[in-house]
């Protein structure tokens, strides 16, 4: 059975799509069997991947009309042993795709918007592991920040206050925008720069909690 990663927040705008895309290219690139599944009813992901130049498959799997039950069987059908899940900003969307979850990213960007909805994200969170058997666990990603500023540092001292494991901070850097124009993972489109730099280390924390692959 694979291993899920979902990457959800209550509010929209926070960059779950670009997380999500690079994220799954890194471990492609790291030797993992990726899929991304793309459940925002925006597309987001599938936009993305229309070019055609992904180094990992795309799959629309929309949960708007479909029985939350039926759909979990199709996401456990595709052939791969790590799957990524692109969620919507909607509770049914986020309570199902948190339910397959082995770990769940949570992008909050330097806004007190942000900070409110993360904390609607984890009452879901909350609420769907009293319902689970198996442990689910979690990472707050401070998105789209530099800790050295003042902003930044004082982001990650409001995420602490949720009691989660932090992971290192991804910053706002025009290579995510660019690589999203020419549909590639930014690993591919800025190779050692600082961006792909980003993403190495928040996927160096990720391998450390996923499942030790067999």
């Amino acid at each position: 059975m694979a291993t899920i990663i979902t990457v959800a927040q209550r509010k929209g705008g926070v960059g779950k799509t670009t997380m999500a895309i690079c994220v799954a290219a890194e471990f492609g690139r790291r030797g993992y069997d990726v899929a991304l599944v793309d459940v925002d009813p925006q597309r987001s992901a599938c936009h993305w991947a229309e070019p055609g130049n992904l180094e990992i498959p795309v799959y629309e799997l929309g949960l708007e009309e479909t029985p939350v039950a039926a759909w979990a069987r199709e996401v456990r059908q595709i052939k791969a042993n790590l799957l990524v899940l692109d969620t919507a900003p909607t509770e049914r969307e986020m309570g199902a795709t948190i339910a397959l979850a082995d770990l769940i990213l949570v992008p909050c960007t330097a806004s007190g918007l942000d900070i409110e909805a993360t904390a609607h994200t984890m009452t879901i969170i909350n609420a769907v592991r009293r319902r689970r058997s198996k442990p689910v666990k979690v990472l707050l990603v401070p998105n789209r920040i530099d800790r050295r500023t003042l902003e930044g540092r004082q982001l990650v001292d409001e995420l602490r206050q949720f009691k989660e494991p932090l992971a290192p901070s991804v910053a706002s850097r025009s290579a995510f925008v660019r690589a999203f124009s020419v549909g590639q993972s930014v690993a591919s489109y800025a190779p050692g720069q600082a961006a792909d730099h980003d993403i190495r280390a928040l996927a160096d924390v990720i391998e450390k909690v996923l499942p030790k692959r067999k």
